[in-house]
């Protein structure tokens, strides 16, 4: 699977996948990181050092979770699969 796929669905629109938590369940999620899609509230405030930014480009994808209605993230290296949503952007 290629992360960087996915990172840009999860900016284009809604996402559906599936990563192994780290007690070892399978966890399904709905997320996106589209501006359209996140409430204001949920707008992230701060920005990442650019070292912190590196670790996360990395090993982590954050998004927003459209059922719990918060920020989450999952590492890379725990993508079960993935398939696109719904699609805002061409």
């Amino acid at each position: 699977m290629n992360v960087d796929d996915l990172k840009t669905a999860l900016h284009e629109g809604i996402v559906i996948f599936q990563f192994v938590k780290k007690d070892g369940t399978l966890r399904a999620a709905r997320g996106t990181t589209c501006p359209d899609l996140v409430p204001e509230s949920d707008t992230p405030k701060g920005t990442r050092t650019p070292a912190q930014q590196v670790a996360y480009n990395r090993q982590t994808v954050a998004f927003y979770d459209i059922d719990k209605k918060a920020w989450r993230s999952m590492r890379i290296d725990t993508l079960w699969s993935y398939k696109r949503a719904l699609k805002l952007t061409e």
